[in-house]
């Protein structure tokens, strides 16, 4: 069995075959279905990572920016929904999601 399992992890360890993780800015202008979040800490922060249903594939991608981290924790008791992410045109203007 220890064998078995360790051959396992290796195959996983070895495959190419992951996507990639989203980012935020993958997902502007974009409409999803968010259907789970998870959060991750990465160097001492919480991080959301939201478990998306985009083009009909399930993908993984980051949720970050501080209104969206808001917006997202909102919506936790409340998945899944279909939303939108959106962006102002300005160099700080803040991610933003929208109910689709």
């Amino acid at each position: 069995m220890t064998k078995k399992l360790q051959d396992a992890l290796n195959e996983i360890a070895e495959s190419t075959d992951f996507p990639e993780t989203l980012s935020t800015a993958d997902l502007k202008g974009k409409t999803f279905q968010l259907n789970d979040i998870r959060t991750v800490d990465v160097d001492g922060e919480a991080k959301y990572i939201g478990i998306v249903e985009i083009d009909g594939e399930a993908r993984e991608a980051w949720l970050t920016g501080s209104k969206l981290h808001r917006q997202v924790e909102a919506l936790a008791t409340s998945l899944p929904q279909t939303v939108v992410v959106t962006r102002g045109e300005g160099q700080y203007d803040p991610y933003l999601l929208n109910l689709a």
